[in-house]
């Protein structure tokens, strides 16, 4: 509304002033405009001092949003090292013993007679982890549900693995589905993909993950 008026006014004396020009010759004419010149000068000063009043309370516009920006990736990665023992608190005790690649995986301290596993198909090879699991749970808990472990080869291909524990301290295998790990007692578990040999034999970056309650955590290989 106050820029409407503005703008009237502004017509107004544009106007005026073309009459006085037009009309000079008037002297009566110049009386009637001299009057509305001092009405229109008066009506100018008001509007002056509404549009200062209302420059003083004015709200400047809403900015728009800035852009959300994705998180930063973390850098604290969880990184798990050879032999080095990691505490989930109130769930595991868990040691990283060793990683290896053979067509024949065996016991730790194979007795008279063993389970063992054998990659059979042509061009493959077992990558096995070996993980040191001790509970720190007040009841017994399948060996199979303290973690999963997954194998990334050259940041893109991935391979599932399956368990198995180390039974008779470590002369056979059994299978994690129906062993028990009790409170404060460990287990030895072993998680083994068949893959490639490329992937063995290859120089590309080659990370096992392990998740344990929740949380994942990255073994470099290579």
């Amino acid at each position: 509304m106050k820029t409407i008026k503005i703008c009237m006014a502004v017509l107004l004396v544009t106007w005026v002033l073309s009459g006085c020009s037009s009309n000079s010759s008037s002297s009566e004419g110049m009386d009637q405009l001299k009057s509305e010149i001092t009405t229109l000068k008066e009506e100018n000063a008001k509007l002056k001092k509404e549009i200062a009043a209302l420059a003083e309370n004015e709200v400047e516009p809403s900015k728009a949003p800035e852009e959300i920006a994705e998180p930063a990736p973390e850098e604290n990665q969880l990184i798990v090292e050879k032999n080095k023992a990691i505490t989930i608190a109130d769930f595991a005790e868990m040691t990283l013993t060793k990683h290896q690649f053979a067509k024949k995986i065996t016991p730790s301290k194979p007795g008279d007679f063993y389970t063992y596993y054998e990659a059979k198909e042509e061009g493959t090879t077992y990558l096995a982890i070996t993980i040191k699991m001790k509970s720190l749970l007040t009841s017994a808990k399948g060996a199979d549900e303290f973690a999963d472990v997954s194998i990334k080869f050259n940041d893109k291909y991935d391979y599932r693995t399956f368990s198995t524990i180390e039974d008779k301290g470590g002369e056979d295998f059994t299978y994690t589905n129906i062993t028990s790990i009790e409170p404060l007692k460990s287990g030895t578990l072993v998680f083994l993909a068949e893959v490639p040999t490329e992937v063995e034999k290859g120089t590309e970056p080659l990370k096992a993950f392990i998740t344990i309650n929740g949380s994942t955590y990255e073994y470099k290989i290579r």
